[in-house]
């Protein structure tokens, strides 16, 4: 089981849009809050102006494989707070792993890879030379010195949660169905790919 730190990018505008949304997760850490001239330019025109961005990463674990639906489940929840057929907030869900920040996309681009029903996967940073490092085509707002000193923590939390997970102790496992974000806790280890199991 390939397993990474469930985390978010949300856009929003309304303030109580966002504590509404923030109020269904299992949240462990919250970025400052950004506003950048590339998503105003973006999505102003569907969501408004004053647009404002904040990172967040989920407690537990996730699998890798659940990607897919992690982005089934934020589309859904988009739906759920747009206003007139028009989103008030925009979710970017993806994980990060010992090497990588990767988000999910029902965008076709040229840096993506299709995953299955209708998602895609980029990769933002890759881990080289002790820290997350953007690639050609990082979005402008991933390459801020205080956005990937963000996902450095989450990183080394995730690195902390995941060395717990493989030696035998219990770790919270985050699911996702369309309409429902939910936990579950595991026991037992985590098998690696060095590990046969028995």
């Amino acid at each position: 089981m390939e397993l990474a730190k469930p985390i978010l990018a949300v856009i929003y505008r309304q303030e109580d849009v966002l504590r509404e949304f923030l109020k269904e997760l299992c949240l462990q850490d919250i970025s400052p809050i950004f506003s950048f001239p590339s998503i105003q330019r973006y999505y102003s025109k569907e969501m408004g102006e004053g647009l404002l961005k904040v990172f967040i990463s989920l407690k537990g674990l996730m699998r890798k494989q659940d990607l897919i639906s992690f982005k089934l489940w934020a589309m859904q929840k988009e739906r759920e707070f747009s206003c007139s057929g028009r989103r008030s907030i925009n979710i970017d869900p993806g994980y990060v792993d010992e090497h990588h920040l990767v988000l999910s996309s029902s965008k076709k681009r040229g840096g993506r890879f299709y995953l299955g029903e209708g998602v895609y996967a980029e990769m933002e940073y890759l881990f080289v030379y002790g820290s997350f490092r953007p690639l050609y085509w990082t979005y402008p707002d991933y390459r801020d010195e205080k956005v990937r000193r963000f996902f450095q923590v989450v990183r080394e939390r995730f690195l902390e949660e995941l060395k717990t997970a493989k030696h035998g102790s219990n770790f919270q496992l985050v699911s996702f169905t369309q309409n429902i974000l939910y936990e579950t806790f595991q026991t037992g280890r985590v098998v690696g790919k060095e590990e046969p199991e028995a």
